[in-house]
């Protein structure tokens, strides 16, 4: 964690469930409070520093937060009639869905969405539906998100509504357009090459909810806990975890810890297979936010294959460095999951040497640097623009291999080093 801005630290410290460190707030300058509350990982969990240690603030952080409270209250109503608006339209379809993440963490991962920064609203729709809940979309004036490669995702391309707005620097604007993301699994078994068992009966277990004047389909509480879990370590073995979707999970470990009924259902209603990914997000929640934990998830931590042990030894805070410092540790993570050779050696190439680049039309040209701009005004062609937007990407990974191939050598070694300790014991 060296590598994390002092600044960062102290807030994931004063958001600890057990043994936390407020103090160490009251001495963050101007400057690294207005770090805090510009980026859009430090204002989430921002929001959660005003609830829990909210007198330690300076007034004016407090009143910022406060006015961004505000502001996110208004767009959650926002939320709310825009997905009832989408319901209405899809009924006629007679397509079939379920809510996915934002307002259905309410109320065990977040006491209210109000609280809690929502930008898209994820959905999950049966492959006979999905189409048609695209389609409907597209009536209503949707389009497919044009910039971003969407091949590694669990989801159609974003659909974005088709508006005049323009960023202002408010992350919580009420104007901001509301997205939607389309999910087509749980788990993208094709990506990752290897996939937890049982996540078909999530779609068959769904319920309705209500939250304040809506009522949505979605997953039941432990399946919600599963979906949670396996979003969060499908991020830790590609891109590092989003520190706020740790702390929310933390947050429901830790105030479930003695739900002994509710751990009951869930370890006979998720596989072996799919408790042990769960548990990767379990030990993660733990580790950095030191929350409760119920019996039967310390046991799922304890039989943790020795190589995703060894990875949490070596690497557990490279997830919270990845914003200052990009790193690709988490590729170790996903080899130690992995059964088979070729799987693995395929999974090493495409990471350490990719060879495929986004399309030229899944590319925002205009999204980038001063001097980029510079330099694309000067090229003639798309093509060529488009090669002046990769290079500097490409730079970036040929940077990190070094460094990755190391802390590689490191996880390798200690594995090995913790299985011969183990056979000797035996």
């Amino acid at each position: 964690m060296s590598k994390v801005p002092h600044h960062f630290t102290a807030m994931l410290a004063a958001l600890k469930f057990s043994g936390s460190h407020p103090e160490a707030l009251r001495n963050l300058t101007h400057y690294e409070w207005e770090d805090l509350l510009s980026r859009w990982e430090f204002i989430r969990l921002a929001v959660c520093l005003r609830q829990v240690c909210g007198d330690i603030l300076p007034d004016w952080v407090r009143s910022r937060i406060d006015r961004n409270l505000a502001d996110n209250a208004e767009r959650f109503e926002r939320i709310k009639v825009v997905y009832l608006d989408f319901v209405a339209a899809l009924r006629d379809t007679g397509a079939e869905h379920l809510v996915l993440k934002g307002f259905a963490q309410s109320p065990g991962y977040v006491e209210h969405p109000r609280f809690r920064l929502q930008s898209d609203i994820d959905l999950f729709c049966p492959p006979e539906s999905i189409l048609r809940a695209h389609d409907t979309l597209a009536m209503l004036g949707y389009e497919p998100e044009k910039g971003l490669d969407f091949r590694a995702a669990d989801h159609l391309p974003t659909m974005v509504p088709k508006t005049r707005w323009r960023w202002c620097g408010n992350h919580f604007d009420p104007e901001m357009p509301v997205s939607f993301e389309l999910h087509f699994c749980f788990w993208n078994e094709t990506i990752g090459r290897f996939g937890p068992k049982g996540l078909d009966h999530f779609w068959f277990r769904r319920i309705e909810r209500r939250l304040d004047d809506i009522s949505f389909p979605a997953l039941n509480a432990m399946d919600n806990l599963g979906y949670t879990a396996l979003n969060l370590t499908r991020n830790l073995l590609r891109e590092g975890a989003s520190p706020h979707q740790v702390y929310e999970l933390a947050r429901f470990l830790h105030t479930n810890a003695d739900n002994e009924l509710f751990w009951k259902t869930w370890r006979e209603s998720h596989d072996d297979s799919l408790r042990c990914l769960e548990a990767i997000s379990f030990r993660l929640a733990a580790d950095r936010f030191a929350c409760s934990l119920a019996g039967d998830v310390e046991k799922e931590i304890h039989r943790l294959p020795i190589a995703v042990k060894r990875w949490f030894d070596n690497f557990a805070g490279s997830p919270f460095s990845a914003p200052f410092c990009s790193n690709q540790d988490g590729l170790w993570l996903h080899l130690s999951l992995l059964e088979s050779s070729a799987d693995k050696r395929s999974v090493l190439r495409e990471r350490l040497l990719p060879m495929r680049w986004p399309p030229i039309e899944r590319v925002d040209l205009a999204d980038s640097s001063d001097d980029t701009k510079k330099v694309q005004r000067s090229l003639s062609s798309k093509r060529a623009r488009y090669v002046a937007h990769m290079i500097p990407r490409a730079a970036n990974h040929v940077r990190m291999l070094p460094s990755t191939l190391w802390h590689g050598v490191r996880w390798c070694w200690s594995t090995r080093t913790s299985d011969r300790q183990t056979t000797d014991v035996e």
